[in-house]
């Protein structure tokens, strides 16, 4: 879990530091469904395009998760390649 979210955060080119070290501590302390929704809303209200290949990765992390599909749905709006 900790690889795939730290993957997605990389690929977020425009999160903000403090959005980076908030995610981070959730990771940290084991809460990684916060960190998932925090990271997808962060990504989502920055405007973030991400890779087709990180979005599928995200949605099949949220479903592992057990994570709201719309947290994941809106990603597709911003993606990199559209």
């Amino acid at each position: 879990m900790t690889v795939r979210l730290h993957k997605a955060m990389d690929a977020a080119v425009g999160l903000t530091a403090d959005d980076v070290s908030n995610v981070q501590s959730l990771i940290d302390v084991g809460e990684w469904l916060v960190a998932f929704e925090t990271l997808c809303t962060q990504i989502y209200e920055w405007e973030i395009g991400l890779e087709p290949d990180v979005i599928r990765d995200l949605e099949a992390l949220g479903a592992a998760l057990g994570a709201r599909r719309e947290l994941t749905d809106h990603l597709s709006e911003d993606a990199a390649d559209a």
